[in-house]
This record gives C-alpha cells, structure tokens and sequence, in this order.
C-alpha cells in the first residue's frame, strides 16, 4: 500500500475532471469594465496526445479574437492534482495589465489526453508544444511563464530548452525528483517504523515500480542540472511549512540558477493561499519582464511583506 501510494504521487495522483461550462466561467467578461474572452482551444503534444487550453485575451468593443493585436502572454503550467482552473487567480492581476493568460491541462491532468503524469518528464514536451502554437498564432509578443510544484519544475526544464522566454514564476518548485521522492519515502517509513536500511532501498523499488507504470526514469527529472543551464529571469517562491516539497528544493535551484533570479518566502503550506504580496510580486515581475520598460517607470522586483506583526 506505502509503494502505491508513493508511486500514484508521481504517476496517477487524483485527477480533477470537470465541467469547462461551470467552472471556467463566461467566454467573454468584464475586469474593471474592459472587455476580455476565453477562448478554448486544442493543442498536440509530440505523442499525439489533445491538450485542452484556454487562452485568455484582451478585447476591442465590437470586435473579435485577436482585435487587440498581439500582446504579452503568460503560461499558467499547474501542479500535479491540478488542471486549467487553476489559473483563475492569474487573471484579475494579469488581464488589466494587457497581459494575456494561457491556461492547459498538462497531458494525463483534467481533460486533456492521457492516463498517467510524470511530473516534468513529459510535461515538459507539452509545455513547448503550448509555446510553439503560441508563437504561431499571431496573437502573443513576449511569452512569460508561471508554474506551481509539478508546473514551476516543468518551467525550469523549459527554460533550458528555450531561452527566449521572457521571465519565470516558480512557485515551490522542487529541485530533483529523487529526492522528492527519498524524502516522501522517509515521511511514509517512519509512520510505519521501518528500519533506516529499508528506506534508503525504497528509491530503487519507487524507480522500477514509476518506470513500469509510467514509462520513464525519476532520475531523469532533474531541474538542479537544468538550473545550471538557464538564463531566463525568474522569481522563486515557497511557502516555509511546506512537508510535501520541502522548502530547501527552491533555495537550492535558487542557489543553482544562472540566470537573474529573486526568492520570496512566506507562511503556509503546499496547497494552501498565497498571501497578497505574493500576487504583489508576481504582477511586478511579470511587468518587468513583459511590457516594454523604455516606455515605463521600472518598478522593484518584488513587493514587500507585511511586518510580522501585522494583521
């Protein structure tokens, strides 16, 4: 059961299927009475698989798709129990600065094709898939990127592939996948209470048992080594009581990373809300590295906390 559960965590963790009509909302809406619309789109991945997206775009009254000329656009790259929907937070901070929002299903997630995920492995050839249509489509400048754990290790993978990317969000992102995995199988052990020498053997049976279910090698997600390699402007986040991915994985790519690169902490866990001075940072950020600073006053990179003792 402690073997399946670990290897359900990389390969088959609950699957959020939903309803496109309920839960993402209007195709075109209103954001401080400026005009935007969704539109749903299919992209393939390398594998043949059907990516569902959803792209977010600034309107012109009267007009149609694209009306508002091209325009930055931010990735919204989602975590392994997550889908398209979860890039509704992105949109009232990003859409009224004219930046446009791109949201998927990572292959194996939502509704997209797909029966299992691999945590980077693949997501990283559906993250340039979404790229490459992007580029094609006319619609978008400067191409941004934001990822939470399983999207923000994704985005670093990326980001050594492709350095044209304009700037990162990286939102507890973690820095090997083994290790990921060793310390899940620490947590797991010691609820059992299981010798130390079993557990150093547990990798070795997590890796065959990923291997066969999921068709690739967890050593062979690696974004530390990938961090070496990538240039791309980006903002690293954790939250400081995470116990799914540890903290130290984002101050280690952070450590890691060659490109210019800040890191903001905060309390909190995997899963739980960020605070509003994440969201200050994050729209900052994306400002920056978006929208063209010689026609603009070029704002901090990051905003500041509140003080601890504030409410």
């Amino acid at each position: 059961m402690v073997w399946e559960t670990l290897v359900n965590l990389v390969c088959r963790p609950p699957r959020y299927v939903y309803d496109p009509d309920d839960v993402l909302g209007p195709k075109r809406f209103r954001i401080d009475g400026r005009l935007f619309e969704r539109v749903d789109v299919e992209v393939l991945n390398k594998r043949r698989q059907r990516l569902k997206c959803s792209h977010y775009l600034p309107v012109v009254e009267g007009q149609g798709r694209g009306s508002a000329g091209r325009v930055p656009c931010v990735i919204y790259c989602h975590g392994n129990c997550g889908s398209r929907v979860d890039a509704s937070d992105c949109l009232d901070l990003l859409l009224p600065q004219n930046i446009s929002v791109f949201a998927f299903d990572f292959s194996g997630s939502g509704l997209s094709d797909g029966e299992t995920i691999s945590l980077g492995y693949y997501e990283q050839d559906d993250l340039m898939a979404v790229i490459d249509y992007l580029r094609n489509s006319g619609l978008v400048s400067r191409i941004g990127l934001w990822g939470r754990s399983m999207g923000a290790a994704t985005a670093v993978l990326v980001a050594a592939r492709d350095p044209s990317i304009a700037g990162m969000v990286l939102d507890s992102a973690f820095s090997s996948l083994t290790q990921v995995m060793q310390e899940l199988a620490n947590q797991y052990m010691k609820q059992v209470k299981l010798p130390k020498i079993l557990i150093n053997g547990a990798i070795s049976v997590l890796r065959k048992s990923v291997q066969k279910k999921g068709n690739f090698d967890i050593r062979d997600v690696n974004p530390e080594e990938a961090a070496d390699r990538s240039f791309i402007p980006a903002l690293f986040a954790h939250a400081d009581g995470d116990d799914f991915v540890l903290a130290h994985h984002s101050k280690h790519l952070y450590d890691r990373y060659s490109g210019d690169k800040n890191i903001i902490t905060f309390g909190g866990d995997h899963n739980s809300p960020r605070p509003a001075f994440f969201f200050d940072s994050v729209g900052i950020f994306f400002h920056n590295v978006l929208i063209d600073t010689a026609d603009v006053d070029v704002a901090p990179a990051v905003a500041s906390p509140p003080p601890p003792d504030a409410p």
